[in-house]
């Protein structure tokens, strides 16, 4: 099959989606398929995950830029004063930020007529809808969020009214929509409810003489973007009530992100610095996952949390929120882990969550035994003979309608 991978931004970007994108699009090229990735973004920089050799990375955004720089004001001043008269001001600034990006996408899809297009993530899912409805050319539209995260929540994406409007009737001109967890499935309306398929991302299990080797530290690790969402700072709040009853125990994190500053700050004011710790990006976190005994991850809502499920496939009971979407369902409570019950005080409940597993030995030790078993389901071989399968079936379906015409 020729393939085409669609996501707006990669460049130099470290996210889930980003490396679960690569990763499955190294996949396809091992197993014979011819692979393309398409972006556009003004960033001349490589991804930051490790491509496949066979693998065509592709920026669209490819326009020269002196002439950019030479007419960009002239074409911005000139559509400022026309357009408003004709569009309404929301619709001028959608077509500015993305009518590029979609015909970029349709000149390169209609030249190089590949059997299947799978955009990742909304913006690329709207364009890459636009871009092939009229070519022919199947759409697998590839998911990345608990849904409601990404077509209702307004500090999601792009605000603009056009934009919400545009990114959820796209979803109507795709022929798969897939989503990470079989649960997703009911949050859309009957009507596209036939074409939404479960495709979890794949987690690597990890050797059982490595776990057996593992020597665990007194250190409560976390791992992910500093960033609100993730709620780090309940962690840190957390962290300071119990601190003093566990003198020998002390807290890693690693990510990066904007809030970095702000989290150090708190840390400080909290007076937990000597023992809660901000490490920044390494690339030997599996390493981390074995040396540590414990995986906090209080976090607002996730989609399919890759850092908790590497926990779990590395062995270590995880801490999180019951409300967590993603991670309720790959963390069963009292069985792999601790779903705390939020109640009026979230930082309560995840202090007395943590004490209780700090202070019970065997219980931690008997709840990160059972962990690595709960990832098998999503073991690697499984997850891409499935993507190949759907990827498979949107190709077939292209020639079928071809055939009967």
């Amino acid at each position: 099959m020729r393939i085409h991978f669609v996501i707006q931004k990669i460049a130099l970007r470290s996210g889930g989606a980003e490396r679960v994108l690569i990763e499955t699009a190294n996949e396809m090229a091992e197993r014979g398929h011819s692979v393309e990735i398409l972006s556009y973004e003004n960033r001349g920089r490589e991804p930051f995950y490790p491509l496949h050799p066979a693998v065509v990375h592709k920026n669209l955004f490819n326009r020269p830029r002196s002439l950019r720089s030479k007419y960009k004001w002239q074409r911005r001043e000139h559509f400022r004063e026309a357009i408003p008269y004709v569009f309404p001001l929301s619709h001028w600034k959608w077509r500015m930020t993305n009518r590029s990006f979609i015909r970029s996408l349709r000149l390169h899809i209609a030249a190089r007529q590949p059997d299947v297009v799978i955009p990742f993530l909304p913006p690329a899912i709207t364009a890459a809808a636009m871009a092939a409805r009229r070519i022919g050319v199947p759409v697998v539209a590839s998911t990345h969020n608990e849904p409601s995260q990404d077509y209702t929540n307004p500090e999601r994406w792009d605000p603009n009214p056009v934009d919400v409007r545009r990114r959820f009737e796209a979803l109507s001109h795709v022929d798969r929509i897939l989503v990470l967890l079989p649960e997703y499935r009911d949050w859309f309306p009957d009507d596209l409810r036939p074409k939404v398929l479960d495709m979890p991302n794949p987690v690597q299990p990890v050797d059982k003489m490595t776990l057996k080797n593992a020597v665990r530290q007194k250190t409560i690790l976390g791992v992910g973007r500093l960033a609100s969402v993730k709620r780090f700072d309940l962690l840190i709040e957390a962290w300071a009530m119990i601190k003093d009853e566990f003198p020998d125990w002390k807290v890693d994190i690693f990510g990066h992100g904007p809030d970095r500053d702000e989290l150090q700050a708190k840390i400080v004011a909290r007076g937990v610095e000597d023992t809660f710790t901000l490490r920044g990006v390494t690339d030997q976190i599996a390493e981390q996952f074995l040396g540590a005994s414990v995986f906090a991850h209080p976090a607002e809502h996730e989609g399919f949390p890759l850092a908790v499920t590497e926990a779990l496939a590395h062995g270590l009971p995880v801490v999180g929120f019951a409300d967590c979407s993603g991670l309720n369902t790959l963390v069963e409570h009292e069985e792999t882990g601790i779903l705390v019950e939020p109640g009026s005080d979230r930082v309560k409940g995840m202090a007395d969550a943590l004490r209780r597993i700090l202070t019970d030995e065997q219980e931690r030790l008997r709840l990160g035994s059972k962990a690595p078993a709960s990832m098998l389901p999503y073991a690697p071989r499984k997850i891409y003979d499935r993507w190949e399968r759907v990827l498979s079936d949107a190709a077939e379906s292209r020639w079928y309608k071809n055939d009967r015409r």
